[in-house]
């Protein structure tokens, strides 16, 4: 009985096809838990700036005005700045040297935060620090899309996701935790030690990142693959139908649907989540009269939802091999959970709610990613750049996004933000279903999709079948 448990288990997580499932497990337990530990310890980094603040950073360090908000776009702006050149060195540089060094350099700023003393110095680190950081969540996503099939991306990239949000989740806990052991400890208050714990923390992910992050499947140089497994990773995703860089990259870039469509939905995303962010839902607490410590561990109850709603919805999609779907019901509950902010609910269990539901809108951090991995799949550069743009595209509005409609002189009331938020959300629906239409025009006229070698009868490798949305390519077009 466990022995046939455990095989469908196997099956669900690895597929049945032996050679895939053989290389799967060794990628799950290599790239995959590598980054997602290093976006773990990025959602703790930066969850702990919004703890430190609640916590005695703010009356410490004497900050007025809008200048906690100038911390986060400060960060915002350097790191849209650094994503896209970030993620195009990705093609040319080891990236084992790209993301190493930028973690190494990471942690080493944020072992210096708990020494400052001004809140310009704070702000000068954050920059820096998001230059550093920029790599590590276009890169990974970068990664995985070169490694994995679309029928498992969406997975992964939620396994991905998810530990950013437990590293949310746990920022807020362990300050709370240090609000009670440590505050006074060496003579240090508890909002400076959780910048050293999660910098000590993060040199041994670097360390195990520095042994086992691979080249691209091209590069064949990941050393715990046999050759054969080598070989079958660079053939089993098929070939893109451009991979050089020369003289047509930027117009072939810049005139492609991908490049603008795919970035401005994630862009309308992220303004209509910024009720989630910028301490909204504690600040509303404290305005109720909840304590500190409650203001710090009940909010991470949106990232417990974050996760719920980013597993499910990125499993259905790779299921289904089809993303448009799950992508309409997030718009959907944009509308839904804003509603019910602006409606500003008598009791609290209506705030909560929407919070909460509005928590699982999180997903297009996975699901929009593995969306912009398929249909960027058959141009090499036109991925590394979308990439990278998708996220400095929305970062471009998010630095000054909340300066007008989350800034923290309106706590606790947003409602201008609220609006806004339902507005931004109602905007997604319409890009859906034009992203779905081109995406499904170009799977049938061959310009989506790899290109797949065609291997005698006496070879090992063969395309999947074409009744497969994913193996819809330029050599083998789908049977009507």
């Amino acid at each position: 009985m466990a022995s046939s448990y455990l095989l469908r288990l196997k099956s669900f997580l690895w597929g049945s096809d032996p050679k895939d499932a053989s290389l799967l497990i060794k990628l799950d337990f290599t790239i995959l838990p590598y980054f997602s530990l290093i976006w773990f310890l990025f959602g703790l980094s930066r969850s702990s700036y919004s703890s430190a603040y609640i916590s005695g950073m703010k009356e410490d360090l004497h900050f007025e005005g809008k200048e906690f908000n100038y911390i986060n776009t400060t960060y915002l702006v350097v790191y849209a700045v650094c994503q896209m050149p970030g993620t195009s060195l990705l093609t040319i540089a080891p990236p084992k040297y790209v993301f190493v060094g930028a973690n190494v350099m990471w942690s080493i700023l944020t072992l210096i935060t708990f020494k400052m003393n001004h809140v310009w110095q704070i702000i000068l680190l954050n920059a820096f620090e998001g230059g550093f950081s920029a790599i590590a969540y276009v890169g990974a996503h970068f990664i995985y899309g070169s490694w994995y099939k679309k029928s498992e991306l969406g997975t992964r990239a939620a396994v991905f996701v998810c530990f950013g949000h437990l590293g949310s989740m746990a920022g807020p806990w362990i300050q709370a935790g240090l609000l009670e052991s440590l505050a006074g400890k060496n003579g240090l208050p508890a909002w400076r030690w959780i910048f050293i714990i999660v910098s000590v923390i993060t040199i041994p992910t670097a360390l195990f990142g520095w042994i086992f992050i691979p080249g691209l499947p091209s590069h064949r140089n990941a050393w715990y693959l046999t050759e054969d497994e080598k070989e079958h990773a660079v053939n089993r995703l098929g070939q893109p139908q451009k991979i050089t860089w020369d003289r047509t990259v930027f117009k072939r870039v810049l005139l492609s649907w991908q490049f603008w469509l795919l970035p401005t939905i994630f862009m309308l995303y992220s303004l209509a989540i910024q009720m989630e962010l910028n301490n909204v839902f504690p600040l509303w607490m404290a305005s109720r009269g909840y304590t500190t410590v409650q203001q710090n561990t009940y909010p991470t109850g949106v990232y417990a939802t974050a996760i719920v709603g980013t597993i499910i919805y990125s499993v259905i999609s790779d299921k289904i091999q089809s993303r448009w779907q799950c992508s309409l019901a997030i718009g959907i509950t944009f509308v839904i959970g804003s509603a019910i902010l602006i409606a500003d609910p008598a009791g609290v269990a209506g705030q909560f709610f929407a919070f909460y539901l509005l928590g699982t809108t999180y997903a297009p951090q996975a699901l929009w990613y593995s969306w912009m991995a398929d249909v960027t799949a058959h141009d090499f550069q036109l991925r590394a750049i979308t990439t990278g743009f998708m996220n400095s595209f929305d970062f471009a509005f998010v630095t000054w996004w909340p300066l007008i409609f989350y800034p923290v002189t309106d706590a606790p009331d947003y409602r201008k933000g609220y609006v806004a938020s339902i507005v931004t959300g109602s905007l997604i629906l319409p890009l859906v279903f034009a992203i779905a239409y081109l995406e499904r025009r170009g799977l049938r006229n061959g310009t989506l999709g790899r290109k797949f070698e065609v291997v005698g009868s006496g070879g090992n490798e063969s395309p999947e079948s074409p009744e497969s949305p994913e193996s819809v390519v330029v050599n083998f077009p789908a049977k009507r």
